[in-house]
């Protein structure tokens, strides 16, 4: 997942859409590599999901007793999955400096059209559909 500063942040996609809490979960951010690494979560564990607050979803931990072996080891990618620069670490993000980037300038715009900012509504989905920004989230 990208953020208009360049931060990407890790994301879980789940094979099937889980109810936590009366909602359909399909994501959960992962926040950061060291989170990541702490938790022991690896690709294709199964995991125990709760809501962060009333709405964020968060991986509480993976259930270490239903690995198969098949798992794999999270590593951060050493380049940007859009422009291939080279991500930077500061501090604990990883972070894409390509001002060029193609999925920095999209969240900017998207931010500039956000709530917070000039309030325009349906652009975030307009863009996604227009421009197939699926695979940045």
């Amino acid at each position: 997942m990208f953020g208009r500063t360049g931060v990407i942040t890790p994301l879980a996609v789940f094979k099937e859409g889980k109810i936590v809490d009366g909602s359909r979960i399909s994501k959960a951010t992962l926040n950061n590599a060291d989170i990541i690494r702490k938790k022991d979560i690896r690709i294709g564990d199964t995991v125990i999901i709760q809501k962060a607050g009333d709405v964020i979803p968060e991986v509480v931990r993976a259930i270490e007793e239903k690995r198969t072996g098949k798992e794999i080891v999270f590593k951060m990618p050493e380049n940007c999955p859009v422009c291939n620069s080279k991500l930077v670490k500061e501090q604990i993000d990883y972070k894409c400096v390509n001002e060029e980037c193609p999925a920095i300038k999209m969240q900017k715009i998207i931010y500039f059209a956000s709530k917070n900012c000039m309030n325009i509504e349906g652009l975030r989905r307009k863009y996604n559909k227009r421009f197939s920004l699926q695979s940045f989230y």
